[in-house]
């Protein structure tokens, strides 16, 4: 066997291996997935049963729900500094990491798509 065959087996066995070790990331992974996924849909449930609860109990509408989501995310509305990219939690004037001043009306990132 030859110099260049023995380094071509090296990089074929390399390969191999690396090909492997991504074999298990992305298994990993998917379980992952599979996990948040099952519990977004639990979560998703137990907050449709509270609704419900709240509906029966307390009489309060649809609108009043909306009303309190709407507020929520104003509160919560994170901006995207123009220069540095960074996305921040509060609504001052300024990026808290570069300093640069927000426009007037900051683009906003939704936490609920109602």
């Amino acid at each position: 066997m030859s110099l260049y065959d023995i380094r071509q087996n090296q990089r074929i066995s390399k390969a191999q291996t690396e090909n492997k070790r991504t074999a298990r990331t992305v298994q990993e992974s998917q379980e992952s997935i599979e996990e948040l996924r099952q519990s977004v849909q639990k979560l998703s449930l137990a907050c449709q049963a509270m609704w419900q609860l709240l509906q029966t109990t307390s009489g309060l509408s649809e609108k009043d729900l909306l009303e309190a989501l709407q507020n929520i995310e104003e509160k919560n509305a994170a901006q995207n500094c123009a220069k540095c990219g960074r996305v921040q939690q509060s609504k001052k004037p300024n990026c808290l990491y570069c300093g640069t001043p927000f426009p007037e009306e900051a683009t906003t990132m939704s936490c609920f798509q109602v």
